[in-house]
């Protein structure tokens, strides 16, 4: 499977017609039908039902053509990127984060290492992925740094592999729609969660966060759920309609979310430990990249 034939499927999903494409393509209707057959037998599903002058996509058709655009604009900034490296005398820094408040941090210390016109000049390229992920990729030296969350139960695989830099601070608190009873209290602890659902965001599936986000809670209080969110607006909706009540980033939401009336913050006062949390940037001790050691340099200059 190769570009081209991603290229001429879409197409076909598109103009919901051989001949079209073939005459788009200055080409015979046969061999666009070629290419699609070939297509169908190389990943072994069938993409288009046929029926006399119809075609249509299949349920899997379907479910391609969204993952085939997606891949083909993947594809195309990855070469992009490749030919602007190719051609730059800058230096790259490949920078990790796992959530859209890290994303937001980091956004503005790269624009700032930017005003300052610090030597070396960078390349940034950034990856959303789990924690998890960040500090495999660290490790095969995928990434060169990343952001991440240090707060609850830090068990980070050979924590003294790695330097931390703390660049933002503030504490968790419980987002609780006004609907909920337990918004009328000043503060909320272990006994007021119990038979909760409790929502937590992160884009990806990670047992690192869950582990993170239970340490806060008393081992011996068992009786709530923790759910993950994928997403910073679904879990404000969900909370907002009372269907759970989440762990928010004090501060943190303020700068990329318009405050939501339907939602108050509560301190959480946990018996297992303070609910103060630290945006760090870490990385491996032994990477000597000039680029990492000046931009880690330009982040003691810079505060949110």
């Amino acid at each position: 499977m190769d570009s081209e034939q991603i290229k001429v499927f879409l197409a076909v999903a598109q103009q919901g017609s051989f001949g079209r494409v073939a005459e788009q393509r200055y080409v015979t209707q046969r061999a666009v039908s070629r290419q699609i057959s070939r297509l169908e037998n190389e990943i072994g599903v069938k993409l288009f039902n046929r029926t006399n002058n119809r075609i249509s996509l299949t349920p899997a058709g379907k479910y391609f053509a969204g993952r085939a655009q997606e891949y083909l604009n993947n594809f195309d900034l990855t070469v992009s990127e490749l030919k602007h490296i190719s051609k730059s005398t800058e230096q790259t820094l490949s920078i990790g984060y796992f959530s859209i408040f890290d994303a937001y941090i980091m956004e503005k210390e790269i624009i700032n290492y930017r005003k300052l016109q610090l030597s070396p000049k960078i390349s940034f390229f950034t990856m959303e992925e789990s924690v998890e992920h960040c500090l495999a990729d660290l490790v095969l030296n995928k990434l060169d740094c990343a952001y991440i969350n240090h707060y609850g139960s830090y068990d980070i695989p050979q924590a003294e592999l790695y330097e931390y830099v703390s660049v933002y601070s503030n504490e968790m608190v419980l987002g609780i729609s006004k609907q909920n009873k337990l918004s009328q209290k000043k503060y909320i602890d272990e006994n007021d969660l119990d038979g909760a659902t409790l929502f937590y965001y992160s884009s990806e599936n990670s047992d690192f966060m869950r582990k993170t986000f239970a340490a806060t809670l008393n081992k011996n209080e068992r009786n709530y759920q923790i759910e993950r969110v994928s997403s910073i607006e679904q879990l404000l909706t969900n909370t907002a309609l009372n269907q759970g009540i989440s762990y928010i980033p004090r501060g943190l939401i303020d700068y990329i979310m318009q405050p939501n009336s339907e939602i108050v913050y509560r301190q959480f006062r946990s018996q297992q430990q303070n609910q103060e949390y630290a945006m760090q940037l870490i990385y491996l001790k032994n990477n000597r990249s000039c680029a990492l050691k000046s931009f880690v340099q330009s982040l003691k200059q810079f505060r949110i």
